[in-house]
């Protein structure tokens, strides 16, 4: 028998890799839409592609977020 895990839309896997959709982000964080396209333009935060859909590392995506608490 096989288990349904519930996965949100927008949420994806690749590997052990867990991933947010792009246009989830300032939704899901709490962020602006400027601030998740600023730091996608000045590279800091990097986009992948997964199943057609514009994605970011939640690992990185926390990342971010911390660095910008220190700031």
């Amino acid at each position: 028998m096989k288990t349904n895990q519930s996965v949100q839309p927008g949420w994806f896997f690749r590997g052990r890799q867990q991933y947010l959709a792009l246009s989830e982000v300032p939704r899901t964080m709490n962020l602006t839409a400027s601030e998740v396209t600023d730091a996608v333009s000045l590279g800091e935060l990097r986009i992948e592609r997964v199943s057609g859909c514009k994605v970011v590392a939640l690992e990185e995506l926390f990342s971010w977020i911390e660095e910008r608490e220190g700031k």
